[in-house]
């Protein structure tokens, strides 16, 4: 229901033509490695949610959407050689996701541009993931190239308004038109996580990783820990691994250093934007709860993000997370 409900809302522009295409494309290709042949035939659908609502505010990172498929077929890709390297006695898993964002100032029932608050912004980027797992010295790896577009093109305004107009309690942007403009971005991520503590119902993890390109540019250092039933991290993804039943809670922190961000700064190509803030907070805390449960071929996670604010007179922000695979 979560899936069909937003391609119903933008079944009538452009944008939706374009993801309707996207998804589509993934959905035979996620059938075409289901019937292959390989030494892991088995795929996985990823669905991940983040929004605001759930605490009655809609501000700065309003909402999120990310589709993934896992396959075993996506290690041909020629993009891989641009991703991280692994050695022959790790677990690797490729995949290809369909992210989009858009962030939003407090007041979105005006025209005018609020020169204290946030711009209005929206990205789509697809992208290509390597993850590698090694068991014996408890390192993960995680690569990530991703193409797309910012600003109008993007979709923010038809995907959020649509969306609202069928909320009963929910408000339509007005102020939409003065977003950030037309860019194209394109950027690498990588992270690597490393196991410092691993008892039978409790683990501890740091990792550090940083992200080169637009619309982000900044690095992140941080740690996990997570407490309940799970097997081990370090040995894959945990539907993929168990047929167990799995839950735990956990929580993480960590520190960014930012140093560029086209939601708030516009991007690298198209300087004719309405509003720009060009001084950003340089350094930012993230914080995450929540829960999981895992069960045979399927994981369901909920939580919640709390950020410190980006720029100065904004405030800390919280939204909800949501995330569900399954195994094909």
């Amino acid at each position: 229901m979560i899936v069909l409900l937003p391609l119903t809302i933008m079944s009538t522009s452009i944008y939706c033509v374009y993801m309707n295409r996207i998804i589509a494309i993934m959905i035979l290709l996620g059938i075409f490695s289901f019937s292959c042949e390989s030494q892991n035939p088995k795929s996985i659908v990823e669905l991940t949610v983040d929004n605001d609502i759930v605490f009655l505010i809609d501000r700065y990172y309003s909402s999120g959407i990310t589709i993934s498929l896992y396959s075993d077929f996506i290690k041909k890709s020629p993009i891989n050689k641009a991703l991280l390297p692994h050695n022959d006695d790790e677990i690797c898993y490729y995949s290809l996701s369909i992210t989009h964002r858009m962030y939003t100032p407090e007041r979105t029932l005006t025209t005018y541009i609020e020169t204290q608050d946030r711009p209005y912004a929206a990205y789509l980027l697809v992208g290509s993931k390597k993850i590698s797992f090694n068991p014996k010295t408890r390192f993960k790896k995680t690569s990530m190239l991703e193409f797309g577009v910012l600003g109008p093109k993007a979709g923010g305004e038809v995907f959020q308004n649509r969306l609202h107009e069928n909320i009963s309690f929910a408000q339509v942007s007005k102020g939409w038109h003065n977003q950030i403009q037309n860019d194209i971005c394109i950027q690498y991520s990588a992270t690597i996580e490393k196991g410092i503590l691993n008892l039978p119902m409790f683990e501890i993890n740091c990792f550090v990783g940083a992200t080169v390109g637009v619309p982000h540019t900044d690095a992140h250092i941080g740690g996990y820990t997570r407490f309940g039933f799970f097997t081990d991290y370090f040995r894959g993804i945990g539907i993929d691994i168990s047929n167990d039943l799995n839950a735990w809670l956990f929580c993480s922190g960590s520190l960014f250093l930012v140093n560029y961000n086209a939601t708030l700064q516009g991007g690298t190509y198209n300087q004719d934007n309405p509003y720009t803030i060009n001084t950003i907070n340089s350094q930012l805390i993230h914080g995450k709860m929540g829960g999981v449960i895992e069960y045979k071929r399927l994981s369901v996670e909920y939580g919640m993000v709390v950020s410190s604010p980006e720029f100065s007179n904004a405030y800390w922000h919280r939204w909800a997370h949501i995330n569900v695979a399954f195994v094909l």
